[in-house]
């Protein structure tokens, strides 16, 4: 089984702060980084440093492109049947799977850790499926809805002009 890195047996506040200089990019260098360590009292290499660094930027990528298509979306489309919902649903999916097969390539991670974090993992996969599932019932519940109103008027010889249809739909949205 392999060494966990030095850098997660750091106490979490120094941990934290670590990661806040390697996400600000204000440290000056692996090598400060790591005679800071040493005058903290941690033994940690540059390459560690760096290797991690890799893993936390890559992390912070994803964040960061996971929150641009949410931005995306809520500009460009409309949330006329919770589509926003639906959207960031798939996100934590995806976020999920990805997070899934990293845990399964880990090569510093201990098994039985690798099991929690999987179970983890798949609960929460479970949990984002059944919203989506909620989402999409709601979703069919609302066009029914609709749908009948829309028979209701035509049953009558009626149509629905766009200020009613405006009005139905901002009472059964929200809004």
């Amino acid at each position: 089984m392999p060494r966990r890195p030095k850098i997660t047996q750091l106490p979490p506040e120094l941990r934290a702060q670590l990661e806040k200089l390697l996400a600000d990019q204000t440290h000056g260098g692996y090598e400060a980084l790591s005679a800071w360590l040493a005058e903290q009292g941690y033994q940690i290499g540059k390459s560690s440093l760096h290797r991690y660094d890799q893993r936390l930027q890559r992390s912070m990528a994803a964040i960061r492109a996971s929150t641009e298509a949410a931005k995306i979306i809520a500009q460009t489309s409309p949330d006329e049947a919770d589509e926003h919902s639906a959207a960031v649903i798939r996100l934590v999916q995806s976020a999920l799977f990805d997070a899934m097969l990293a845990v399964r390539e880990a090569e510093d991670a201990d098994p039985a850790e690798q099991v929690k974090l999987l179970t983890h993992a798949a609960r929460a996969v479970a949990e984002a499926s059944r919203a989506s599932i909620g989402q999409k019932k709601w979703a069919e519940e609302v066009r029914a809805k609709l749908d009948a109103v829309e028979r209701a008027a035509a049953r009558e010889g009626k149509t629905l002009d766009a200020a009613t249809l405006e009005a139905i739909k901002r009472g059964l949205y929200g809004g």
